[in-house]
């Protein structure tokens, strides 16, 4: 079932007696969670009705005994247990409880009518091998949070605005994105930020993301590498000094590892685009490079349209002259600051070398 259905029948008050939610989207289960307390539980009996246990710490067997006791001074009973490991098919850390899987197994097939049992795990898989988990896949709600491929975060990003009574715009959710990141939790807090800026019926633009937005490094490499590939060569210098600003390191070392850090994402992006370089011409989506590249879909897209401003040859140019500095730069040949403006400057010619 898809996840958002799953939240309008909990909205309408459908709510089921047991779900698992697995992946690693981790606001997305908290969402989920809250939605689940808010129509299980009222606030006058939530202190008496709400439990949570680490099954790293505690045995399943515990959370069941709860869910098992009537609720107190309400009419349900809200059980959260996270780092269900044993539902997928990683090595469980050692010194975790003996979990009895038969008695959660005999739980789900007869849930009491007054308890919502929630299994959490932080896993992308979880082993349908498993009898347990076949067992939840037949009488739970399974529920995968994933992360969100690249039209629905857009769409998840605009959604969000309106909760904060605030229009925003396609160009500005997919800026806000390049600039901030994927995880949900960190572009929540960015949309509030900048409701409260724009104020109520207010329009977020891209001029107030640019002005606004908290900049990831790892995403502003894309928006530098953008430039080059634009031969936008002095905007590109600029917006390298802007990034050494971000001061990544702590304040006791401000600065002092930032030209090399922009030297590693450099080199791990432009290793990106030659491996979609070399995917293209087999006609793969950017939703198929994404995975098997192993990177967000969004990135994916982001690299597919960067890459073709590059031939083969100038990617593997590159990715060697970046070797080599960082091997100068290490070894006190250079200054790392020059390094990285020189670096820069001569990408048009590694682009586009003289015959």
């Amino acid at each position: 079932m898809e996840i958002r259905q799953i939240m309008r029948d909990i909205k309408q008050g459908k709510i089921a007696p047991v779900y698992v939610l697995y992946g690693t989207e981790q606001y997305m289960m908290d969402e989920l969670v809250r939605l689940i307390e808010g129509k299980a539980l009222d606030e006058a009996s939530r202190d008496f009705n709400y439990s949570t246990y680490d099954l790293r710490e505690t045995p399943i067997q515990l959370a069941l005994q709860d869910a098992e006791t009537f609720p107190l001074m309400g009419e349900k009973r809200v059980v959260r247990a996270s780092h269900a490991v044993f539902l997928t098919g990683a090595k469980p850390p050692s010194g975790v409880p003996e979990h009895d899987l038969d008695a959660l197994t005999a739980y789900i097939s007869n849930p009491p009518d007054y308890s919502v049992l929630i299994l959490e795990v932080a896993q992308d898989k979880l082993d349908e091998r498993k009898k347990v988990v076949k067992a939840l896949k037949k009488d739970s709600i399974v529920v995968e949070c994933a992360p969100l491929k690249e039209a629905a975060l857009v769409e998840w990003v605009i959604r969000q605005a309106k909760r904060y009574n605030v229009v925003m715009e396609p160009a500005a959710a997919e800026l806000l994105i390049m600039m901030s990141g994927t995880q949900l939790r960190q572009l929540d807090k960015e949309i509030e930020k900048m409701a409260v800026y724009v104020g109520e019926d207010g329009e977020i633009t891209e001029q107030t993301v640019e002005a606004l937005a908290t900049r990831e490094l790892e995403h502003d490499i894309f928006r530098l590498i953008d430039k080059i590939a634009r031969l936008q060569i002095e905007d590109a210098v600029r917006m390298y000094y802007d990034l050494q600003r971000l001061n990544v390191g702590s304040s006791e070392t401000k600065g002092e590892g930032e030209p090399l850090k922009i030297l590693t994402l450099l080199a791990r992006h432009f290793r990106i685009l030659l491996q979609v370089k070399a995917l293209q011409p087999h006609g793969y989506s950017p939703q198929q490079m994404a995975s098997m590249l192993g990177i967000h879909p969004y990135a994916a897209k982001l690299a597919n349209e960067q890459a073709r401003a590059f031939s083969e040859k100038a990617l593997k140019g590159i990715l060697h002259r970046l070797a080599e500095e960082d091997v100068r730069i290490k070894t006190g040949q250079i200054d790392k600051v020059f390094a990285l403006e020189l670096f820069i400057l001569g990408l048009k010619d590694m682009m586009h070398p003289t015959p």
